[in-house]
C-alpha cells in the first residue's frame, strides 16, 4: 500500500470519504455510486484508481489499520525492558480502540454480513498486531517480569479485561432494555481514559509473578 502522503488527491479523497461513511454505516452500507456522490468524484476515476469496490475496501482497511500497525512494530524494538514495551503496546492498543471502536464494531458487524474483503481483513490478523504482542509476552517471561503461561492465553487474558469492554459499549451501548448496572458500567467505565489505564495496570499486576509483587 502506498503512503498516505504519497497518494493522488482523488485516491486519498476517496478513502477519507468511504471510512467517513463506514462509520455511520458499515461497509456493508457502502456502494461505490454512493462513495463517488458523497466525494463529489465521478465512477470513472474511482474505476481508474481501484479497479472494483472489493479492491478498494482492502485498500480502505488497510490505510485505517497500518498506522497502528507500525505503531506496536516500533515499540516492540524499543529500548528498554520488555514489560515496559508491553505496557506502552497495550496503552496504545487500548487509544485505539477507544477512539476506533465504533469503526470496529461496524466491521464485526460487516463480517457476519458476508462482506469478503472484512472477513479476509480479519482472517490474516493473526501473524500482525497480536503476533507482536505474544513477542513482547514471551521476552516478558523470558526477563522473569511475568509468570511463565502460554503467551496465548495471557493475551486472551488481557484482551479480556481491555479490549472487550470497550467492544462492548460500541456493539450493545445504549441500547434499549439494558440492565441499569450494564448500562452504567458501559457508559462510565468500558472505554474511559482513566478506566482503561487502572484496568492496564490490574492486568499487567496479575501477569506478575508473586516474588515481584512482595
Amino acid at each position: 500500500m502506498q503512503n498516505a502522503s504519497s497518494l493522488h488527491p482523488t485516491r486519498q479523497l476517496l478513502l477519507d470519504s468511504g471510512l467517513a461513511m463506514a462509520r455511520q454505516t458499515g461497509l456493508r452500507g457502502l456502494t461505490v455510486r454512493g462513495l463517488c456522490q458523497q466525494a463529489g468524484v465521478n465512477t470513472g476515476s474511482f474505476v481508474y484508481h481501484f479497479g472494483n469496490r472489493e479492491s478498494y475496501l482492502s485498500e480502505l482497511i488497510e490505510s485505517w489499520y497500518t498506522p497502528l500497525f507500525d505503531g506496536l512494530q516500533a515499540r516492540l524494538v524499543e529500548d528498554g525492558a520488555p514489560l515496559a514495551r508491553l505496557r506502552a503496546m497495550l496503552g496504545q492498543l487500548m487509544a485505539f480502540a477507544a477512539g476506533e471502536g465504533g469503526f470496529i464494531s461496524q466491521l464485526i458487524m460487516d463480517a457476519v454480513a458476508g462482506e469478503a474483503a472484512v472477513q479476509v481483513f480479519i482472517a490474516g490478523l493473526a501473524p500482525r498486531h497480536p503476533r507482536l504482542l505474544l513477542q513482547c509476552l514471551e521476552q516478558a517471561q523470558q526477563a522473569g517480569e511475568i509468570d511463565i503461561a502460554p503467551p496465548v492465553h495471557q493475551f486472551m487474558f488481557l484482551m479480556s479485561a481491555l479490549g472487550f469492554p470497550v467492544l462492548m459499549s460500541h456493539l450493545i451501548g445504549g441500547k434499549p432494555g439494558l440492565p441499569a448496572l450494564l448500562h452504567y458500567a458501559l457508559e462510565h467505565f468500558a472505554a474511559e481514559p482513566d478506566a482503561l489505564q487502572q484496568r492496564l495496570e490490574w492486568a499487567i499486576r496479575g501477569l506478575t509473578p508473586q516474588e515481584r509483587k512482595a
